[in-house]
């Protein structure tokens, strides 16, 4: 038993030794490309209904870089959404020609939001890179309130009602997993 040992060890050293030894290869150095991903994230609402009054639409990107809103909306809505607009962003980055208001606020020479309101139409543009994170929350919220001033919706209750068909949703998965569970050990008792 002892030859034994010692005749498996010499031959699993010789052959390490044998096998392990010789040039090592070369490895090819792979290519290095680069690419760069934007997170984005965009909404269109259209609001169309037999009345001129309450057709509408509505468009919000959203991506790493900059945030846009863009809405059309009948003329009926623009003293509303001009005092909405007013509130939030005052005066101070107000001109107002012949049919537009346009806010424009920049720093160092570089644009951090602009936006325009005329009769039927509202753009708004934040420049996330030169927009602090305070600006861009608070348009990101106000895109929300003036979505639902034109359009007449409530996003925190649609929001309500989707989480709680979420809620529903996950619950029936629940309940299903725990049947196959249930399902599974009674198999393997059997």
């Amino acid at each position: 038993m002892k030859n034994l040992f010692l005749t498996t060890v010499a031959a699993l050293f010789l052959s390490s030794s044998t096998f392990g030894q010789g040039t090592p290869k070369t490895l090819k150095t792979p290519k290095t490309t680069s690419s760069s991903t934007t997170k984005s994230n965009s909404y269109s609402f259209s609001f169309d209904t037999d009345d001129k009054e309450e057709n509408s639409s509505v468009s919000i990107k959203r991506n790493d870089n900059v945030y846009k809103f863009s809405a059309k909306f009948h003329e009926s809505k623009f003293e509303s959404l001009k005092k909405l607009v007013t509130d939030k962003l005052g005066d101070k980055n107000l001109t107002v020609s012949k049919d537009m208001h346009k806010w424009l606020k920049s720093e160092n020479g570089e644009k951090v939001y602009e936006c325009k309101l005329t009769e039927d139409r509202l753009r708004i543009y934040v420049d996330k890179e030169y927009a602090s994170t305070n600006m861009i929350t608070m348009m990101n919220d106000f895109g929300d309130v003036l979505k639902d001033a034109i359009s007449g919706t409530d996003s925190k209750q649609q929001d309500k009602e989707e989480a709680e068909r979420a809620l529903k949703k996950a619950e029936k998965a629940l309940k299903r997993a725990q049947r196959e569970l249930e399902k599974v050990k009674n198999r393997a008792d059997n």
